[in-house]
């Protein structure tokens, strides 16, 4: 177990490397994983673009099995079902540690076959290699508009929302936001933590993006979030002002999980007081005036 997950972190590190040669933003996902290893996003002249597609990569020479002239991945009917149901366009990305190959292929009814047995397969061809050339192809077909936009990131926030309600509830939640005052892209890796604001991180956002100030790049980057400024970070330095932020789950986020939980689940049963049961006599009276 130990070897694979080594073996996994590889090709996880060997994909961002490369994304972020691209000029993209990395994201993994460390809260949920349901076949969905990482989201990346493009930026238009150092700027976030909104667009998003999501990955998963599977790292190790068995994985580059060919057909012909293209290789073949066989995956798994639980994941395939999820990803034709994902609001993102899903990739999937092999990483050979040994060549250091890495190539690519969308998850598209087009180039999935099916097999009896529930089995499928997807043929990734050997010249379409994931490197600074193929961003073009990768952005193709994604929505870009801003209210899609902002549904996405929503949704894909939707995990950490629950995980951070839950959380509130028993400890104090922080966000630690770095803010390079003299760089464009001034807020940087921001943290998650969880009842110590100098404690170990849970998460870390290495989202870099420009906002005028603090109020702008909370809304813009975490709009289910409440927050209250507890104290700038004293680092000694006039290059990076941290900041120290309790935050919480606020209207926005509680409405949209309520939404969320209704449409996964179906309507809540609602106590009805049936008050005109216990006065059937009286109503069967007035019925007959």
């Amino acid at each position: 177990m130990a070897d694979s997950n080594q073996t996994e972190r590889v090709g996880v590190n060997a994909v961002e490397s490369i994304f972020l040669k691209m000029g993209w933003i990395f994201r993994e996902q460390t809260i949920s994983d349901h076949g969905i290893d990482a989201h990346v996003e493009p930026k238009d002249d150092g700027v976030p673009s909104g667009q998003l597609i999501a990955l998963q990569i599977k790292t190790g020479e068995s994985y580059f099995r060919k057909r012909g002239d293209n290789y073949v991945f066989y995956g798994e009917r639980i994941h395939l079902e999820y990803w034709r149901r994902h609001i993102l366009p899903v990739f999937i990305i092999l990483h050979n540690p040994t060549t250091d190959q890495t190539v690519w292929q969308r998850v598209d009814p087009e180039h999935v076959k099916e097999h009896g047995g529930g089995r499928w397969s997807l043929e990734i061809p050997a010249d379409q290699v994931l490197n600074i050339t193929a961003g073009d192809f990768l952005r193709q077909g994604i929505s870009s508009d801003a209210r899609s936009a902002r549904r996405v990131r929503m949704l894909l926030d939707l995990p950490l929302m629950r995980e951070v309600l839950k959380k509130q509830e028993e400890d104090a939640v922080f966000l630690v936001v770095d803010e390079w005052v003299n760089k464009t892209l001034n807020f940087r890796n921001s943290t998650l933590l969880y009842g110590d604001p100098r404690g170990e991180p849970v998460l870390v956002f290495d989202a870099w993006v420009p906002y005028s100030d603090l109020g702008n790049f909370m809304n813009e980057s975490f709009p289910w979030m409440g927050f209250e400024y507890v104290e700038p970070i004293d680092d000694g330095s006039i290059e990076v002002e941290g900041h120290i932020l309790e935050v919480k789950v606020n209207s926005l986020g509680r409405a949209f999980l309520e939404v969320e939980d209704y449409l996964e689940n179906g309507s809540v049963p609602v106590e009805v007081d049936r008050w005109y049961e216990s006065s059937s006599e009286s109503y069967a009276e007035d019925d007959r005036d």
